[in-house]
Formats: C-alpha cells, sequence, structure tokens
C-alpha cells in the first residue's frame, strides 16, 4: 500500500509543477492502474488487490469512486495496451477561459514550447472558450485526463477543436501514437467518447487537430484524454480546446 501512496505523491508533485497554468485550475492529482479497475462498482474490498484498493482511497480523496467506472473502466475495455493513467481535476474541475484570458495566460508562460506551438494553430475569438493544458510529460503506453466544465450554451450544442502540438509522434495505420479525445458522462460507467473528425495529421511536425460537437450538454463536466499508445518513447505535448 505504501508504495502505491508514495507513487501518487510523487506524480502529485510533479502535476503542480506542469499543469499549474494559472489560478482557477485545479491540482488534485491521482493514478490509477488499468489492470485492477473493477468491471463494476465492488462492494466486497476482498475482492480487490491491494492496487485497486489504494486507487479507490485515492478517488475517495479527490472526489468518488467515479473514475473506477467512468475513464478508467473505458480504457480498461479497450485499450488494453496502456498500462495506467493520471487523472486531474476530478475533484474541482479545471475552468475554461475566455479570449483576453488566454492571451494574457500566453503573454506569461512563453516558457512553454509546446504551449506556444499550439497556440500557433489557435483562433482569438470573443465567442470562444479555452481549455488549456500546457507542456505535460506523458510516459508510453500511459494517459493524462483532465477533467474540465464545460461553457454554458442555449443552443445545448457546443462546437470543439482540440489543438495537440507535441514533439513528432508515429502513426500507424493512419492512427497517431499521441492523440487527444474528448468524453462526456467521464464519472460514469457510460462515459461516451466524442466522435471527431480529422482537420490536421501531421506527425513529423508534431500537431494532431480534430473537431467534434457535443450535442447533449445537460451534464456540465467533460474531460480530455491525451494517450501514449507508443510502446518505447515518452512524449511532451500542450493542448488548446477552444470551445463555441
Amino acid at each position: 500500500m505504501k508504495k502505491y501512496f508514495s507513487i501518487c505523491l510523487i506524480l502529485l508533485i510533479f502535476l503542480v509543477s506542469n499543469l499549474c497554468c494559472y489560478a482557477k485550475q485545479s491540482l488534485n492529482t491521482f493514478s490509477i492502474n488499468i489492470s485492477e479497475v473493477p468491471a463494476q462498482p465492488v462492494k466486497d474490498s476482498s475482492k480487490l488487490s491491494d492496487g485497486a484498493i489504494a486507487a479507490i482511497a485515492l478517488g475517495s480523496t479527490f472526489g468518488g469512486l467515479g473514475i473506477l467506472s467512468g475513464i478508467g473502466y473505458y480504457f480498461y475495455k479497450n485499450s488494453k495496451n496502456l498500462k495506467n493513467g493520471l487523472v486531474c481535476g476530478q475533484k474541482c474541475p479545471y475552468q475554461t477561459v475566455d479570449c483576453s484570458e488566454f492571451s494574457k495566460i500566453l503573454a506569461n508562460k512563453k516558457k512553454y514550447t509546446y504551449l506556444m506551438k499550439a497556440s500557433t494553430k489557435s483562433v482569438l475569438d470573443k465567442n470562444y472558450r479555452y481549455l488549456i493544458i500546457p507542456d505535460t510529460d506523458v510516459k508510453s503506453k500511459t494517459f493524462n485526463t483532465v477533467f474540465f466544465e464545460l461553457p454554458k450554451n442555449n443552443n445545448n450544442t457546443i462546437n470543439f477543436r482540440i489543438i495537440q502540438a507535441s514533439k513528432p509522434y508515429k502513426l500507424e495505420k493512419n492512427i497517431p501514437s499521441l492523440d487527444s479525445n474528448i468524453f462526456i458522462n467521464p464519472k460514469d460507467k457510460n462515459v461516451k467518447k466524442l466522435p471527431t473528425y480529422t482537420k490536421e495529421l501531421s506527425s513529423d511536425d508534431g500537431f494532431l487537430i480534430k473537431q467534434g460537437t457535443i450535442t447533449n450538454t445537460q451534464n456540465n463536466l467533460g474531460s480530455i484524454t491525451i494517450q501514449n499508445t507508443d510502446s518505447k518513447i515518452n512524449q511532451t505535448y500542450a493542448v488548446v480546446v477552444e470551445l463555441w
């Protein structure tokens, strides 16, 4: 048990330094081991491994068990090649900003190479909201998840564009080894990955741009997950999500 809590403490310190973009961003983090995510809620703890019990304890500390039947369960079912994941914003989701705040953040964060790179593809628009994830590391065969609040929209429809900038990544059958996706119902066992179409796929230049639509905004919570399926190479990336 002590080993798992020590690992999570190290990861917490790491992400505090890397994901602290501005005061509104939440910094609560914990890791989950995909192989130990229960297939359904389990009342009898004797059926769980020490790793799963540790994850549940951390999940309770940072906002409940939903992650075990949501994002973690999704990857448990659909991405057996991934080993574990790191979660941010579970208790206090990240906040989106307007274009004015986005400009101020960019002016003060020029040391973030990949955030600056992603911003070159972004559009400043007074009608947009922006989710900003500055330069962050993701190890091979793992994923990072950030929970965030969806902006309010009177039409019950939100368009989004994901701008991912990174080091060069690999393509296998035109599928990027470093990939970003948005999920709705991220704390629920009915978590859904939103369909997108690719606007730019430049593996040598380290760009991936995808666009899609959120049609059911009754739940104001979403999440974005960045997965690195490369079996050997760690990655560094930044993501800007435009929402309108």
